[in-house]
């Protein structure tokens, strides 16, 4: 899975449960491992700027830090900085920890 860029909180939310759901499965240690190699899974810290869609990926967005799920034999790490677009008055921080 790569870093979000350009997509909403809910986007985001959905794609990582697919990938989770799809492109992971779990051996007996509790650890998600890719299902196209068997290589566990690691998590990347990215963070992301979320802003109002107005603001055109610039302006006064609030940083908030999302772990990227991301097979490291099959995937580049996730790039380190990516974008939500918002609505005004949403709370990514809360949307994201539900």
């Amino acid at each position: 899975m790569q870093t979000p860029h350009h997509v909403s909180v809910d986007t985001f939310a959905a794609e990582k449960a697919l990938f989770l759901m799809t492109a992971c499965f779990d051996y007996g240690d509790n650890q998600a491992h890719c299902s196209q190699c068997g290589t566990r899974i690691k998590w990347e810290a990215a963070f992301i700027s979320a802003h109002r869609m107005a603001e055109d990926c610039v302006g006064t967005g609030t940083i908030v830090q999302v772990d990227i799920p991301y097979c490291p034999r099959c995937e580049e790490i996730p790039y380190v900085r990516g974008c939500f677009h918002v609505r005004d008055g949403q709370d990514v921080a809360a949307q994201l920890a539900a």
